[in-house]
């Protein structure tokens, strides 16, 4: 068996077909970032002014893998719906505003920055910024005071770079990316500009990517994708508990999700349930395929086979035919032939013949 082919990093690579989906978003990070903000009331106040606050409700918690395939399997990039047994959930910008306590309204950024539209100062700060890991920005975050209003402005450029990179607007690099950098020049209309909509384009173009190309690791904001379908599965038509209020987060923290996936694992109509039923059916058609094909296989090996033995059988026979017919061949010729008179005894029988047609009386040779 050949050696599998590996990536720049050294992993295998995965074969493309088939393969295990990896969605990268890390709500973890940014509850830990949260966390430390606790203690930096300062830092806190210019995170709820920029109108992220509500991403604190984050729970400090991985993403669950297999739901979240489940809602990706479901979701239809041309409806921009989920569709399950349960229901059909349309995701839209205003609910991805919802879900997120971010804004639905206003203009949204460019996705790339034009350089020569920038002042001095912004060009500077665009080249500080490109090429920052997400590490980076968390280290810059946490050691850059508020004091002063270049401090105040450095951290709040850093702290928009940063919730992009980890949560709103995940890809696939390790540095920010040219659509992270356009929304860090204006900080006044930064609340009021359409982060719904700008984190919605983003996530569909990563959907669709990794639909049609059957990508391993799906990037762009999913966690939004189970909010929204929980929220509007749980809050109904039948239901009798009143629907929360954006921002969604805030309901539905990490014991709300804890509950709501079990139901989702016992309900006949949850998304992991059926998944799970949908598994087992696919391994054992697999499985059923496999073996057809196992046993197609030794037919035909077995028909093969037969098929050269009577045909060795064949030839032994015409051999034996053969042969047998030369022996038959060479005895007749054996028996016809003998050895033929010597030419004295001719000579001496013709003589005898005209002697015997010329006379009735018996020739008496001496």
């Amino acid at each position: 068996m050949g050696k599998g082919k590996k990536t720049k990093d050294g992993k295998k690579a995965s074969s493309g077909k088939n393969q295990a989906h990896l969605f990268r978003c890390l709500p973890k990070t940014v509850a830990m970032m949260f966390n430390y903000l606790k203690d930096e009331p300062d830092k806190r106040a210019l995170v709820d002014q920029m109108g992220f606050g509500a991403l604190s409700h984050l729970p400090n918690k991985n993403l669950n893998q297999s739901l979240l395939k489940q809602l990706f399997d479901r979701y239809d990039i041309y409806d921009n719906t989920i569709y399950s047994d349960a229901a059909a959930v349309k995701i839209t910008t205003r609910k991805i505003g919802d879900a997120l306590g971010l804004s639905s309204n206003g203009t949204t950024y460019d996705t790339r920055v034009a350089r020569k539209n920038l002042s001095e100062e912004d060009k500077d700060t665009h080249k500080f910024f490109q090429g920052k890991t997400a590490v980076a920005l968390q280290n810059l975050i946490k050691s850059t005071p508020v004091d002063t209003d270049d401090n105040r402005k450095l951290f709040m450029w850093t702290f928009i770079c940063f919730i992009q990179k980890v949560f709103l607007l995940l890809n696939s690099t390790a540095n920010i990316t040219p659509i992270t950098l356009p929304t860090i020049f204006d900080l006044e209309t930064t609340r009021s500009r359409n982060w719904a909509l700008h984190v919605h384009n983003f996530l569909l173009q990563e959907l669709k990517k990794a639909k049609q190309n059957n990508s391993a690791a799906i990037h762009g904001c999913v966690y939004v994708l189970m909010i929204i379908y929980f929220h509007e599965t749980h809050f109904g038509e039948n239901s009798k508990e009143i629907e929360a209020q954006p921002p969604w987060l805030a309901y539905w923290t990490g014991e709300t999700l804890k509950k709501i996936l079990k139901q989702e694992k016992k309900h006949d109509a949850g998304l992991l349930k059926t998944g799970e039923m949908k598994a087992k059916k696919d391994k054992l058609e697999k499985k059923k395929t496999t073996m057809k094909a196992a046993s197609s296989n030794r037919d035909t090996e077995s028909e093969s086979e037969s098929y050269h033995s009577s045909s060795i059988d064949s030839d032994s026979e015409s051999s034996s035919s053969l042969d047998s017919g030369s022996d038959a061949e060479l005895e007749t010729k054996h028996a016809v032939y003998e050895e033929p008179p010597p030419q004295q005894e001719i000579r001496s029988k013709k003589k005898n013949d005209r002697a015997v047609v010329g006379s009735n009386e018996p020739l008496i040779i001496t």
